[in-house]
Protein backbone atom coordinates (compact mmCIF):
# COMPACT_ATOMS: atom_id res chain seq x y z
CA UNK A 1 0.00 0.00 0.00
CA UNK A 2 1.34 3.23 -1.02
CA UNK A 3 1.49 6.06 1.68
CA UNK A 4 2.07 9.64 1.82
CA UNK A 5 5.20 11.07 2.17
CA UNK A 6 4.01 13.78 4.23
CA UNK A 7 2.58 11.16 7.17
CA UNK A 8 5.72 9.32 7.44
CA UNK A 9 9.51 9.72 8.61
CA UNK A 10 10.51 9.83 4.76
CA UNK A 11 9.50 13.12 5.04
CA UNK A 12 12.12 14.34 7.38
CA UNK A 13 14.92 12.78 5.64
CA UNK A 14 13.84 14.57 2.33
CA UNK A 15 13.66 17.92 4.29
CA UNK A 16 17.25 17.44 5.37
CA UNK A 17 18.28 16.14 2.34
CA UNK A 18 16.70 19.30 0.56
CA UNK A 19 18.34 21.51 2.95
CA UNK A 20 22.12 19.94 2.54
CA UNK A 21 21.29 21.08 -1.31
CA UNK A 22 20.32 23.73 -1.32
CA UNK A 23 22.90 25.09 2.06
CA UNK A 24 26.07 23.45 -0.67
CA UNK A 25 25.06 25.24 -3.22
CA UNK A 26 24.37 28.82 -1.80
CA UNK A 27 27.62 28.80 0.56
CA UNK A 28 30.16 27.19 -2.59
CA UNK A 29 28.06 28.87 -5.77
CA UNK A 30 27.18 25.73 -7.46
CA UNK A 31 24.72 25.42 -10.18
CA UNK A 32 21.33 23.56 -9.71
CA UNK A 33 22.66 21.86 -12.75
CA UNK A 34 25.21 19.98 -10.97
CA UNK A 35 23.82 16.72 -9.07
CA UNK A 36 23.78 15.97 -5.45
CA UNK A 37 26.16 13.61 -6.10
CA UNK A 38 28.99 15.55 -7.75
CA UNK A 39 28.32 18.64 -5.50
CA UNK A 40 28.91 16.24 -2.28
CA UNK A 41 31.99 15.00 -3.99
CA UNK A 42 33.25 18.83 -4.84
CA UNK A 43 32.36 20.01 -1.40
CA UNK A 44 33.79 17.20 0.38
CA UNK A 45 37.01 18.82 -0.42
CA UNK A 46 35.58 22.49 1.20
CA UNK A 47 33.58 21.59 4.04
CA UNK A 48 34.91 19.08 6.42
CA UNK A 49 31.43 17.44 7.77
CA UNK A 50 30.83 16.47 4.17
CA UNK A 51 34.38 15.18 3.47
CA UNK A 52 33.75 13.16 6.73
CA UNK A 53 30.35 12.01 5.83
CA UNK A 54 30.86 11.35 1.86
CA UNK A 55 29.74 8.42 1.37
CA UNK A 56 26.97 8.20 3.44
CA UNK A 57 25.62 11.84 1.41
CA UNK A 58 26.22 9.96 -1.82
CA UNK A 59 24.29 6.87 -0.45
CA UNK A 60 21.73 9.22 0.68
CA UNK A 61 21.36 10.72 -3.24
CA UNK A 62 20.27 6.81 -4.54
CA UNK A 63 18.11 6.32 -1.11
CA UNK A 64 16.17 9.39 -2.05
CA UNK A 65 15.67 8.36 -5.12
CA UNK A 66 13.86 5.09 -3.79
CA UNK A 67 12.24 7.03 -1.19
CA UNK A 68 10.29 9.42 -3.17
CA UNK A 69 8.81 8.40 -6.95
CA UNK A 70 9.50 11.16 -9.29
CA UNK A 71 5.87 11.17 -10.53
CA UNK A 72 3.60 10.20 -8.21
CA UNK A 73 5.70 11.85 -5.06
CA UNK A 74 4.56 8.83 -3.08
CA UNK A 75 6.67 7.00 -0.62
CA UNK A 76 7.92 3.50 -1.94
CA UNK A 77 10.38 3.08 0.47
CA UNK A 78 11.12 4.14 4.26
CA UNK A 79 14.04 5.10 5.54
CA UNK A 80 15.87 3.58 9.06
CA UNK A 81 15.42 6.26 12.04
CA UNK A 82 19.08 5.75 12.61
CA UNK A 83 19.76 7.36 9.08
CA UNK A 84 16.81 9.72 9.49
CA UNK A 85 19.09 11.54 12.47
CA UNK A 86 22.08 11.24 10.61
CA UNK A 87 21.28 13.42 7.88
CA UNK A 88 19.04 15.86 10.35
CA UNK A 89 22.07 15.79 12.04
CA UNK A 90 24.33 16.89 8.94
CA UNK A 91 22.00 19.14 8.27
CA UNK A 92 22.19 21.08 11.14
CA UNK A 93 25.91 21.69 11.08
CA UNK A 94 26.07 22.42 7.44
CA UNK A 95 23.31 24.80 7.15
CA UNK A 96 23.73 26.54 10.39
CA UNK A 97 27.58 25.61 11.34
CA UNK A 98 28.12 26.70 14.93
CA UNK A 99 30.41 29.16 15.94
CA UNK A 100 34.18 28.45 17.14
CA UNK A 101 34.31 31.41 19.64
CA UNK A 102 30.70 30.37 20.78
CA UNK A 103 31.59 26.83 21.29
CA UNK A 104 35.22 28.15 23.05
CA UNK A 105 33.87 31.15 24.88
CA UNK A 106 36.59 34.22 24.68
CA UNK A 107 39.12 34.31 27.17
CA UNK A 108 41.76 37.35 27.65
CA UNK A 109 44.77 36.86 25.73
CA UNK A 110 48.36 37.90 27.03
CA UNK A 111 49.94 39.77 24.37
CA UNK A 112 53.38 41.46 24.38
CA UNK A 113 54.73 44.83 22.69
CA UNK A 114 57.91 44.50 20.08
CA UNK A 115 60.34 46.32 21.83
CA UNK A 116 60.57 44.35 24.99
CA UNK A 117 63.92 42.54 25.53
CA UNK A 118 63.26 38.55 25.92
CA UNK A 119 64.16 38.45 29.10
CA UNK A 120 61.23 40.54 29.63
CA UNK A 121 59.12 38.16 27.27
CA UNK A 122 60.10 35.38 29.58
CA UNK A 123 58.55 36.89 32.97
CA UNK A 124 55.77 37.61 31.19
CA UNK A 125 55.63 34.14 29.66
CA UNK A 126 56.39 32.54 33.01
CA UNK A 127 52.93 33.99 34.42
CA UNK A 128 50.55 31.95 32.57
CA UNK A 129 50.28 28.70 31.27
CA UNK A 130 50.07 29.46 27.07
CA UNK A 131 52.84 28.67 25.21
CA UNK A 132 51.99 31.26 22.25
CA UNK A 133 51.99 34.75 22.78
CA UNK A 134 50.70 37.32 19.95
CA UNK A 135 53.84 39.82 19.80
CA UNK A 136 51.87 43.77 18.65
CA UNK A 137 54.04 46.75 17.69
CA UNK A 138 51.51 49.18 18.87
CA UNK A 139 48.39 48.29 17.94
CA UNK A 140 49.58 46.45 14.91
CA UNK A 141 50.13 42.32 15.08
CA UNK A 142 53.41 41.14 13.58
CA UNK A 143 53.62 37.64 14.90
CA UNK A 144 53.75 35.06 17.47
CA UNK A 145 56.41 34.03 20.07
CA UNK A 146 56.29 30.25 20.15
CA UNK A 147 57.83 28.53 22.93
CA UNK A 148 58.89 26.21 21.27
CA UNK A 149 60.80 27.96 18.64
CA UNK A 150 62.41 30.17 21.46
CA UNK A 151 63.99 26.88 22.65
CA UNK A 152 65.15 25.84 19.74
CA UNK A 153 66.93 29.07 18.77
CA UNK A 154 68.46 28.96 22.62
CA UNK A 155 69.74 25.43 21.48
CA UNK A 156 71.79 26.46 18.72
CA UNK A 157 72.75 29.64 20.48
CA UNK A 158 74.39 27.41 23.65
CA UNK A 159 75.60 25.21 21.14
CA UNK A 160 77.64 28.04 18.94
CA UNK A 161 78.52 28.99 22.75
CA UNK A 162 76.67 32.47 22.71
CA UNK A 163 76.34 34.64 25.95
CA UNK A 164 72.89 34.00 26.75
CA UNK A 165 72.57 36.74 29.68
CA UNK A 166 73.53 38.96 26.80
CA UNK A 167 71.22 38.07 24.17
CA UNK A 168 67.59 37.86 26.69
CA UNK A 169 68.82 41.42 27.54
CA UNK A 170 69.89 43.03 24.51
CA UNK A 171 67.88 41.41 21.99
CA UNK A 172 63.88 42.75 21.54
CA UNK A 173 61.17 40.40 21.02
CA UNK A 174 60.78 42.31 17.20
CA UNK A 175 64.21 41.34 16.61
CA UNK A 176 63.85 37.79 17.87
CA UNK A 177 61.12 37.40 15.46
CA UNK A 178 62.98 39.01 12.74
CA UNK A 179 66.84 36.55 13.45
CA UNK A 180 64.97 33.37 14.15
CA UNK A 181 61.72 33.50 11.75
CA UNK A 182 59.55 30.23 12.19
CA UNK A 183 60.09 27.93 8.94
CA UNK A 184 56.75 28.44 7.78
CA UNK A 185 53.86 31.03 9.01
CA UNK A 186 52.49 28.97 12.09
CA UNK A 187 49.77 31.27 12.91
CA UNK A 188 46.56 32.88 10.84
CA UNK A 189 44.73 35.35 11.64
CA UNK A 190 40.98 34.99 11.86
CA UNK A 191 37.48 36.95 12.46
CA UNK A 192 35.44 35.48 15.18
CA UNK A 193 32.50 34.40 13.00
CA UNK A 194 35.07 31.80 12.01
CA UNK A 195 33.00 27.93 12.41
CA UNK A 196 33.87 25.35 13.66
CA UNK A 197 34.05 23.56 10.78
CA UNK A 198 36.22 26.19 9.28
CA UNK A 199 38.40 26.01 12.31
CA UNK A 200 39.03 22.17 11.68
CA UNK A 201 39.81 22.87 7.97
CA UNK A 202 42.23 25.10 8.11
CA UNK A 203 44.25 22.82 10.77
CA UNK A 204 43.32 19.85 8.64
CA UNK A 205 44.94 21.37 5.06
CA UNK A 206 48.06 22.92 6.94
CA UNK A 207 49.83 20.63 9.80
CA UNK A 208 52.28 23.28 10.47
CA UNK A 209 49.90 25.72 11.77
CA UNK A 210 49.81 26.13 15.53
CA UNK A 211 47.81 28.68 16.40
CA UNK A 212 44.90 30.55 15.14
CA UNK A 213 44.14 34.16 16.33
CA UNK A 214 40.60 35.13 16.87
CA UNK A 215 39.98 39.17 16.41
CA UNK A 216 36.34 40.78 16.24
CA UNK A 217 36.51 40.98 12.52
CA UNK A 218 39.88 39.23 11.31
CA UNK A 219 41.76 42.62 11.25
CA UNK A 220 45.15 42.87 12.35
CA UNK A 221 44.89 45.98 13.87
CA UNK A 222 42.23 44.55 16.58
CA UNK A 223 42.90 43.05 19.98
CA UNK A 224 42.94 39.08 19.61
CA UNK A 225 39.76 37.51 22.06
CA UNK A 226 41.02 34.41 21.83
CA UNK A 227 43.30 31.90 20.54
CA UNK A 228 42.72 28.75 19.15
CA UNK A 229 45.34 25.72 19.35
CA UNK A 230 45.36 22.26 18.35
CA UNK A 231 44.62 21.22 21.79
CA UNK A 232 41.00 22.46 21.39
CA UNK A 233 40.12 20.46 18.00
CA UNK A 234 38.93 18.16 20.42
CA UNK A 235 36.36 20.06 22.48
CA UNK A 236 35.24 21.66 19.19
CA UNK A 237 34.78 18.18 17.46
CA UNK A 238 32.50 17.26 20.80
CA UNK A 239 30.68 20.38 20.56
CA UNK A 240 30.00 19.02 16.50
CA UNK A 241 28.79 15.73 17.77
CA UNK A 242 26.50 17.12 20.24
CA UNK A 243 24.80 19.53 17.80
Amino acid sequence: MKTNIESTGAQRFINAYNQIDHALRTQYNFKSNISFTDLVRRCSQLNMMVKNHEDDLISYARLRNAIVHSVTDYVIAEPHEEVVKLLEKIARVVSTPPLAIEALGKHSVVTVQSHISLREWLIEKSKVEYSNLPVYKGNALIGVMYFRNYVSAFGKLMAARKNIDEFVDCTTVEEFLRDFPSPDKQYQLVSAGITIEEVLKVFNDNRKIICLIVTKTGNFLEPPVRIITRADIMDLMSVVEKY
